[in-house]
Formats: C-alpha cells, structure tokens, sequence
C-alpha cells in the first residue's frame, strides 16, 4: 500500500525533440517528509544574472552542461518500493524477460514491486539528495560555495576564478582560460557520465533555464525569451489582442470597480493561467511589464471584465513587442546602484507600491514591484517603507558579490524624498511627532 505508481510521461522540448521521463508518483511521501527533508536550493534568478553579467566583463570562457538521469545518480536515503503495472510492466518484461519471476496481478493487471536505490525523479527527496551529491563531489574538487546562494561555488584556477552555478541538473561553468572549463566538464563526464554522456553546449550562444544567453558581444550579455512569448501569444484568446499597445497598461491600471461583471469558470482559469505565465516572464527578461503583472497578479482569485481587458493590453504589448531583449553591462564591479520609489495610496485599499531597480551601469538585472503590505500615512512614509521592502535584495547583491570575492566600495540607494532621506540616515533624530 505504500509503493509509489511509476509514470511515464512523453514531452516535447523546446528544440523539438521528443523526451521519455519516467517517475515516481510521490504524493504518499508528503504525510510523513517534512519541507527540511526535501526542499532543495536552485540557483537563484538574480544569482544567475549577476554571475552573467560577471562573465561578460571578464570575457569568460562558458560551457553550459544537463546531467543525464541527474537524481539516478544519488541513493536513496530511506525504504520505498515502486509499483509498475500494466503497460510500463509489461514493457519492461519484453525488455527484459527475466522481470517474470517478479509478476503478480492485481484486478487483472500485470503489477511487479521493486525496490528503489536510486533517487528517482517524482520522489521528495530526490532534488535534494542529488543536491548534496554534486555539492559534495565539487567540493572534493576544491570548489567553495557563495555564502548567499548555495548553488554557486567558486575555485581560484591559476590565478583567475572559476565559477559554477546550477539549477538542478543544468550547470553553467565559467573561467577566462579554456582549457579550465573543458578539464572540468571532463571530470563531471567521468563521474557522471557513465550510462549516458552530458549533454554539453560551447560558445558565445546558451539555451539555459528557458532563457537564451548570449555573450556575442564583448562586456554585454543579452537574455531572450522570444518562443516563450510566441508561445504565450499563441494561447491567448483572440479577444485579448484587439489594436495595438505601446505600454503594458494605462494610466487606470489600479482603478477597481467593485460593481463590475465578474468572469465564467473557464475565463477565470485562462486569467490566471496567462497570469502566471507573464509572471515567469516578468522577473526573467521583460521587466517592462512588471507593474502590469504585479497588478493583475492581485487579482487572480475573483478577476472581473475589467482585469480581462487589463490582462489583454499586456499581451497585445508583448505581442507588438516581442523582442525586446534584456541586455545588461557594467561600467564597475565594487558600485552598485539602487534607484526605489513609492506612489502614494494608489490601490483602491490605499495602500502604496513600491518600485525598484538595481544596475551596474547599462540594464537593470534586478526590479521589483510590489504592493506596500501596510498602510502609511503620508508619501515620506511611503517611500520609507518602499526602501525598507527593497532592503532586503539591496543588502543580498552587496554580500553575494562580497561572496564571489569582488570589493564593493559602494551601494548607493536613489531616492526623490529629502524627509525620506534624513529618515533613513538619521532615525528618530528626523522624526517629527508623525
């Protein structure tokens, strides 16, 4: 009763190639595994840009890498048993015949139990138990994780730092030589690589993590996700793509009508569906309609007539707009520059929003923008919460790159506010009775 159902599932890639993955249905293990046993680091989004955007300074070598049947490759750490039955046992018996002795059926169905020693992909754990087998093997290779993102580690290689950064089974080496990036992809090909070669990609052009890396030029590094919009643009309804737009929303965007007619079953579903595609979108390549997502994403769980033709302004931007690329460069690796603001009681419960962008000379690699969760009682107010939400990733780039050993002389923050600003350098000493 507690083997987990082995699945087989048939997806097409995004270069058209066709892909078996067979799973564990790991459902059951939920009762008893709790998030510290399974939760597993990936490299962050703004770890990954910043590591580029290092790369495309220094005119690093970059090899990008997919570990084939990744979690095969850790044991398992706990008893559990698979049931395979019908189709995908009685492949597996014409594969190999000498799976009969283990048949048995259940309500006329070929079923065979097995035992797992591998972390199959569907169980819990197995992203985490994979996670500490490949941390644990670039350490023996001297490798020191980023104290701030454990899925970044770095090698001081003949004088020049070697950077690794992965994402579950999809790695991305980087060094100024060669010949350093190619002995390593080397050694995770002895050591991984035994039942199918690693998937390898060279040059100045990398698919990785659904985005399109490219480093053509030098000291600039441009990311695209054109088919992920066609693809976006495709599943939107016909209705939604009415005229054209030059911005992903006008100037009412905030503005709710209470009385307004709310949408069907399946509009809502499409609503939030494309909703949280944009958002995927938004906080990768096209912060351009971060404000818009941001907005419609409030409104996923009752949307109404209005947040459709809200939604439908974004997608005819994104579809008169589809190649704008993020392209990121820096002047200087040790100043980072912060510009946030705040607009002051501009949902319809008054609360604010805050906006923020970081750069290091040309593109932004980090924004946010997001509803204040509090409400303030004045714009000085405002901005002083907008600062305060955005503190948090204005202190994480400071240290992550501290981490990759780079000597940050300063992290300015821009602000519009003189009162803000005598408040967030000098406290209570600028503040007045309010």
């Amino acid at each position: 009763k507690a083997a987990l159902k082995y699945l087989m599932f048939l997806k097409e890639k995004r270069c058209g190639k066709i892909k078996g993955r067979g799973c564990a249905d790991g459902r059951k293990q939920r009762v008893y595994k709790s998030k510290e046993e399974t939760s597993s680091p990936t490299i962050s989004i703004e770890a990954l840009f910043l590591t580029c955007l290092v790369d495309a300074i220094e005119g690093r070598h970059i090899i990008t890498c997919d570990i084939p049947g990744a979690f095969m490759q850790a044991d398992m750490d706990e008893l559990i048993h698979v049931k395979l039955e019908g189709e995908i046992a009685e492949l597996l018996v014409k594969i190999d015949p000498t799976y009969k002795q283990f048949i048995t059926y259940e309500h006329g169905k070929m079923v065979i139990y097995a035992e797992l020693t591998k972390a199959l992909y569907g169980t819990v754990q197995a992203a985490l138990l994979f996670w500490k087998n490949l941390s644990a093997f670039l350490t023996e290779l001297g490798f020191e994780a980023n104290p701030y993102d454990s899925c970044v580690m770095n090698k001081m290689i003949n004088g020049k730092q070697c950077t690794i950064g992965w994402h579950v089974d999809d790695l991305k080496l980087s060094h100024v030589e060669e010949a350093v990036v190619e002995d390593i992809v080397s050694k995770l090909q002895e050591r991984y690589g035994k039942e199918a070669p690693l998937t390898v990609t060279r040059g100045k052009v990398h698919d990785y993590l659904g985005m399109t890396i490219d480093f053509s030029k030098p000291g600039k590094v441009r990311f695209a996700m054109r088919e992920y919009v066609k693809g976006v643009i495709v599943e939107t309804p016909e209705e939604l793509l009415k005229g054209h737009a030059s911005s992903p929303a006008a100037n009412h965007l905030f503005e709710v009508n209470e009385n307004a007619e709310k949408l069907d079953k399946d509009k809502s579903v499409k609503f939030h569906h494309l909703v949280a595609k944009l958002l995927y979108l938004c906080k990768r390549t096209r912060p351009d309609i971060q404000l818009a997502v941001s907005f419609l994403t409030t409104r996923v769980k009752s949307p109404d007539v209005d947040d459709w033709k809200k939604l439908g302004r974004c997608l005819t931007y994104l579809r008169d707009h589809p190649d704008l690329d993020l392209t990121l460069e820096a002047d200087t690796m040790s100043v980072i520059k912060w510009w946030v603001d705040a607009s002051f009681a501009v949902h319809q419960d008054y609360k604010r929003h805050t906006g923020a962008s970081m750069s290091m000379g040309k593109g932004s690699p980090i924004n946010i923008s997001s509803k204040q969760k509090i409400n303030t009682h004045s714009s000085t107010e405002a901005e002083l919460v907008g600062v305060n939400n955005a503190m948090a990733l204005i202190l994480w780039v400071r240290h992550f790159l501290e981490g990759q050993c780079f000597t940050v002389m300063d992290n300015i923050v821009f602000q519009d506010n003189q009162s803000t600003m005598l408040l967030a350098k000098n406290g209570r000493q600028s503040s007045g009775k309010k």
